[in-house]
């Protein structure tokens, strides 16, 4: 008897094995899950616009004391606003070098954070072009020469 009842045991787990094989090991009553479909992020291209270097003189005494250099690039929201920039590009500059030079101006022998002066740039780059089209300002490069004094 015990050979027996372990016969119908061993022929019920293989059965059950044998079934399993043939589904594929898929049970029949859990839905096949829907395969996910690759999701597209879309990053939003950037167009960017290269400034003229824009470079203020300073003055002390009625003297040239030096140079204040700035390198700006202009990032626009759409590539076809390049012939917008392109259009107001003298505007743009005689009001960014109006705004450079009263900032420098007003901070005499005292360095200039570059956040103020990328601050100023762009609120001056929206100002004349619209909020629209700019979408920020990046200051490459800022140099500062001061002419040395002689005496005499």
């Amino acid at each position: 008897m015990k050979k027996v009842l372990i016969l119908v045991v061993v022929l019920l787990i293989a059965g059950g094995g044998g079934a399993f094989f043939m589904l594929g090991g898929k049970s029949a009553d859990v839905p096949e899950p829907e395969p996910r479909k690759a999701e597209k992020f879309e990053v939003p291209e950037h167009h960017y616009v290269r400034l003229d270097t824009i470079t203020v003189t300073l003055f002390e005494e009625n003297a040239v004391a030096g140079l204040y250099t700035a390198a700006m690039t202009l990032e626009i929201a759409e590539a076809g606003q390049r012939e917008i920039v392109s259009e107001a590009k003298s505007r743009l500059r005689d009001a960014m070098f109006r705004d450079l030079h009263s900032l420098v101006e007003r901070r005499k022998g005292i360095e200039i954070p570059l956040d103020s002066v990328k601050r100023r740039m762009r609120a001056t780059a929206i100002r004349e072009l619209g909020a629209d089209v700019v979408i920020d300002l990046y200051v490459e490069n800022v140099l500062r020469k001061d002419q040395l004094q002689k005496d005499g």
